[in-house]
């Protein structure tokens, strides 16, 4: 049941790569400018997280610490989707959709960290697998709405849908059947400002191959309709489907494969995810500048979709591992900052080079940057799943 509300905060990051991106196609035919929706969703989200997972760790509410954080941002989230029709412009649709993503990271923080709290730390693995799984089933969703329902005339249709969706997935479970452990609340320190990550070799290794997997995913989802469709000339719908072929790839992984992150050393699992997401790329290049068949392109996201959710699991689990436990919101935040930067970064990057027509030096370009991080894995330290109490060897 600790999974469910992944559902909603993985539909809400799944119509990026689709509808987000039809509906501001409406208003411009610009990538770069397409990617200032992207630029601030990962401005307020790095900034959000850092907040949220601070504060989270110093909140007392009868709810718990985390859940006040994930019911009121995701509700709030839900009715500021709803409100997307209303916009009649593309700086309008920008503030809109920045409220929303604002609002879903607040969710996030708090809801990703309150996963590895209420479960024994031998489940730690598990638990991440199967929350991460759920998300793909909102993608899943999203993928569906967007190459069923998506109708440029009727938006409201999807909006509407989506903000159903993130609303009951959250509210019929957190707080009314998820409690939190009380044993769980370790006592934090006074916060304040230190760079102690700086001096942790392992974290900084981690926060790094953060920053190179999730700048490379940008390009396959925020800017899969600028990519996909205004350059490979694939149709909206065949773009909008490909949530669903990558949802149903890490659904694969996340029900056949959950034992194996509990079983193997998590760098080990990392190196094969990084890898394998190289040599995926370096081939959808090349298939597609052969052929433009929608065959090729799902086959492509399929195999994607396996890798990544390897890879984005152990990142969430190996953080656990290696940082202070009473510090864990903190750390979060710091994490989903290196997440949230390399999504400013790169969809700029990716935007101007599309709007030039640079579009086929992209997937070489995602290739060498999973590469960097596969390469940077390798010096990784850390302890054996079975000795594993957050100590790195």
């Amino acid at each position: 049941m600790i999974a469910i509300p992944d559902i909603g905060i993985g539909l809400m990051w799944g119509s990026l790569s689709n509808v987000v991106a039809f509906y501001g196609y409406l208003y411009t035919d610009s990538a770069e400018e397409l990617a200032k929706i992207y630029s601030v969703a990962a401005i307020v989200g790095a900034v959000t997280q850092i907040i949220v997972g601070i504060l989270s760790d110093k909140t007392r509410h009868k709810w718990g610490k985390r859940s006040p954080w994930v019911v009121y941002g995701m509700v709030l989230a839900a009715l500021s989707v709803s409100f997307w029709p209303l916009a009649t412009n593309f700086n309008m649709f920008l503030v809109l959709s920045g409220i929303s993503c604002t609002l879903v990271n607040v969710a996030q923080c708090a809801y990703y960290t309150m996963v590895m709290e209420v479960v024994d730390k031998d489940q730690v693995g598990y638990a991440n697998t199967l929350s991460r799984t759920t998300a793909t089933l909102g993608i899943f969703l999203m993928g569906w709405l967007a190459g069923f329902l998506w109708d440029a005339a009727h938006p409201s249709y999807t909006f509407f849908t989506m903000a159903i969706i993130m609303l009951l997935s959250t509210i019929l479970v957190v707080p009314a059947i998820i409690k939190e452990r009380p044993e769980n609340y370790i006592p934090s320190e006074p916060y304040r400002f230190t760079l102690d990550f700086l001096y942790n070799k392992e974290i900084l290794k981690l926060f790094l191959i953060t920053f190179l997997f999730f700048g490379s995913n940008t390009l396959v989802v925020q800017m899969a309709t600028s990519l996909f469709a205004k350059s490979y000339q694939f149709s909206e719908h065949t773009v909008g489907k490909l949530g669903m072929f990558q949802s149903i790839a890490s659904l694969i992984f996340g029900f056949t494969a959950f034992k194996l992150i509990d079983a193997f050393n998590r760098k080990y699992i990392l190196l094969f995810s990084t890898f394998g997401l190289v040599i995926t790329f370096i081939l959808l290049a090349i298939f597609l500048l052969q052929t433009n068949t929608p065959i090729v392109l799902y086959c492509g996201i399929f195999a994607y979709g396996l890798f990544f959710i390897a890879g984005k699991i152990c990142i969430y689990t190996i953080l656990s591992m290696i940082v202070p436990g009473n510090k864990l919101g903190e750390y979060m935040g710091l994490l989903n900052f290196c997440i949230a930067i390399p999504q400013f970064i790169f969809s700029n990057l990716f935007g101007y080079m599309i709007d030039f027509g640079h579009y086929k030096l992209l997937l070489p370009l995602a290739a060498f940057l999973y590469f960097c991080a596969f390469i940077i894995t390798i010096t990784m330290k850390l302890a054996s799943t079975k000795g594993y109490n957050g100590r790195i060897t």
